[in-house]
């Protein structure tokens, strides 16, 4: 099941399309487009979540759960934590810092999304057909889980530096409900060229290595899950293509590709934010270094640290990144589709009156049987046109009008269908 991709077509007769020869459907850049600007637009309503899991995800810092009062780089004690859950965060966040405060990173992470998603979501489909023939059937799990994190590693490269900002810019905020070290940027662009002065271009692309392995196993549970799931609930259980399905199926990915990256996503949280002398971290060396004073600190647990607020950004953003996905998509398709349906009509009224009376009615289904190179049926030609006036002929007038000529494309499609069963 396509990801990105147009809705199945009809079938497609040449002859229905003289202008063109077959229908409309979606290129690279419309689905390149949209998978950058879905969750680009998802990222403005989940963007509070990702704040407070990102101060969540900070708090305790280096301290053992064990050693209750020590000072830890945010300045909070282990045993007075900040934040007492998630929902504790978002209102302390929102009572200091306002609405401003939650959505703070709200730039680079419409940018991260926008970058990331053009490979992450746009290279799916291409990669997944590379790996395997569509006619052979369904994609296994290991192909969609390989392909979607290959295109996750894409993401991931392509979008570091707008991740590492957003994380910096998140865990900013007032002295009092502060965790973590504070950079103290002023804003996007006054953070990208301070991270470039300082460090260059190898200071954007810290932690790169570590969102690799997040996306990984984040964006290879995501979109295997997702794909599979909407691929089982339309050709098994007869689900339509529409809304409801994109948010089922986004939610359910969701949780999969929450448990399975948010390991990860706290140790890159904690390198992304750490400060830095000489070039050089001072708390963590590398991401491995990370992984081992976190779990030795804080123990297992803390690697599921703001996993509640965590799900509570991804899931939502993966179910509002797969509906508007799909509602641009089916919008697309049914824009080419109106624009095939009005050339297609154009080209059959050769008088240009706005009907299609018997005489081009009988002329258009010539052309639907010579462009299938088929005999056997020209001499039927008059019993169809009979049927489809009989369907598509809402008003009687012995006529096809633009409004009635899908009803006459469908009878069309079905004819030539039973005609191939029947060889």
């Amino acid at each position: 099941m396509s990801v990105t991709g147009a809705a199945t077509p009809q079938l497609a007769i040449p002859g229905l399309y003289p202008q063109r020869g077959k229908p409309r459907a979606l290129g690279a850049f419309e689905s390149f487009t949209m998978s950058a600007l879905a969750p680009a637009v998802a990222v403005v309503f989940t963007n509070p979540f990702d704040t407070a899991k990102v101060r969540l995800q900070l708090q305790g810092e280096r301290m053992r759960n064990a050693k209750a009062g020590a000072p830890g780089p945010g300045g909070a004690a282990a045993a007075d934590a900040v934040y007492k859950n998630s929902f504790d965060c978002l209102h302390k966040i929102y009572v200091n810092e306002g609405v401003k405060g939650l959505q703070k990173g709200l730039t680079p992470a419409i940018f991260r999304e926008g970058s990331k998603n053009l490979f992450r979501i746009g290279m799916f489909d291409p990669i997944l057909t590379m790996m395997h023939d569509p006619s052979q059937g369904k994609p296994p799990a290991w192909k969609r889980m390989v392909a979607g994190s290959l295109c996750g590693v894409m993401g991931a490269v392509s979008c570091n530096p707008f991740e590492l900002v957003k994380t910096r810019l998140q865990s900013s905020s007032k002295s009092k409900i502060a965790v973590g070290h504070q950079h103290n940027y002023t804003g996007t662009w006054n953070a990208l060229t301070t991270i470039y002065k300082q460090d260059g271009l190898r200071g954007l692309y810290r932690g790169a290595v570590l969102s690799m392995g997040r996306s990984v196993f984040g964006s290879g549970s995501n979109l295997a899950a997702y794909s599979m799931m909407k691929d089982h609930l339309i050709t098994e259980r007869k689900w339509k293509d529409n809304a409801w399905l994109d948010m089922v199926c986004g939610m359910a990915s969701g949780v999969v590709s929450c448990i399975c990256m948010n390991p990860i996503d706290v140790t890159r949280t904690r390198y992304y934010n750490q400060p830095y002398e000489n070039g050089k971290g001072v708390l963590y060396s590398n991401g491995f270094d990370a992984i081992k004073k976190i779990a030795k600190n804080e123990g297992p647990t803390a690697f599921y640290k703001g996993f509640i607020t965590h799900f509570f950004r991804i899931g939502p953003h993966f179910c509002l990144t797969f509906v508007f996905l799909g509602i641009l998509r089916r919008g697309c398709t049914d824009f080419y589709g109106y624009l095939d349906m009005r050339d297609s009509f154009s080209s059959f009224d050769k008088d240009g009156n706005g009907v299609l009376d018997e005489v081009e009615l009988r002329d258009a289904l010539h052309k639907v049987v010579e462009s299938r190179g088929e005999g056997g049926y020209e001499a039927m030609i008059d019993l169809y046109a009979n049927r489809i006036l009989r369907q598509a002929d809402e008003d009687h007038d012995h006529a096809i009008s633009s409004k009635e000529y899908p009803a006459m494309i469908k009878e069309v499609t079905a004819i030539v269908g039973e005609r191939r069963t029947k060889r």
